[in-house]
């Protein structure tokens, strides 16, 4: 299978990357541009329907530097996206590269250095009366009962968060190197981005995502699943920014 690894640096003086910033829709409507658009047939439910995004496995992350003022916006993909229809005024820089290569050279043990911006939520459960009073009456359905992770008396959220990762990985074949829950974390952290919340339309509410950035070192326990993993993403919210993981050879 062949992946695609885009990094693309924004304009921070162009008005139609102010709006993608602005509204998450629009910037996953953008690069969804860059695909074949995908036929539905008539009369298929949504949760059904073929997007560029599942087509394509489309992942996609904003990282800010905030001494530089710079914006840049990576994306992957199974298939090679064409930005030329991006505005001349978009990006500063355009860079396209087939990573398939490196991801099928990734071996059991190996440790790599990751970085991972996500939506951490957990599922609610019947007698989990707390996390149900924090869901709104709109947002209850059989597919969205979902809500953030929250610290409490007995655990941070951090270490949530954290717990929250280490299973994740240990579905996808991979775990966090030399982590300490309660007292000290080494070689992985959790930081805060606080809500990304973005309204969809007047008569619909805003779809709020709880965004942490984890960054530290993960070893490889199973590649082909790990690199599953990496094409398909990481957690909720994919058409929004969150589940892309980039890794780089650890010096460890």
């Amino acid at each position: 299978m062949e992946i695609y690894l885009t990094k693309m640096i924004l304009n921070a003086q162009s008005r139609r990357v102010w709006n993608d910033l602005g509204n998450l829709q629009n910037l996953h409507r953008t690069i969804s541009s860059a695909f074949p658009p995908i036929e539905n047939e008539d009369g298929v439910p949504h949760h059904e329907r073929r997007t560029p995004r599942n087509e394509f496995n489309l992942l996609h992350r904003l990282d800010f530097d905030g001494r530089g003022g710079t914006a840049v916006l990576l994306v992957q993909s199974t298939a090679r996206p064409d930005w030329s229809f991006l505005h001349e005024d978009y990006a500063k820089k355009i860079e396209c590269k087939a990573v398939h290569e490196q991801y099928a050279a990734i071996e059991n043990g190996k440790l790599l250095l990751f970085r991972l911006q996500a939506n951490p939520t957990k599922r609610i459960g019947k007698s989990d009366t707390v996390a149900a009073a924090r869901f709104k009456e709109y947002e209850k359905g059989k597919n969205r009962r979902r809500v953030e992770l929250i610290g409490d008396d007995n655990e941070s959220v951090e270490e949530k968060q954290i717990k929250w990762l280490v299973r994740k990985g240990e579905s996808a074949g991979f775990r966090l190197a030399n982590v300490q829950i309660k007292t000290d974390v080494k070689n992985v952290a959790s930081v805060a981005q606080g809500k990304i919340s973005f309204g969809k339309s007047r008569n619909s509410p805003p779809l709020t995502f709880g965004s942490v950035v984890f960054e530290g070192v993960l070893q490889v326990t199973d590649a082909e699943t790990f690199r599953d993993c990496m094409i398909r993403g990481i957690g909720s919210g994919k058409a929004y920014g969150f589940g892309l993981l980039s890794i780089a050879p650890s010096t460890d």
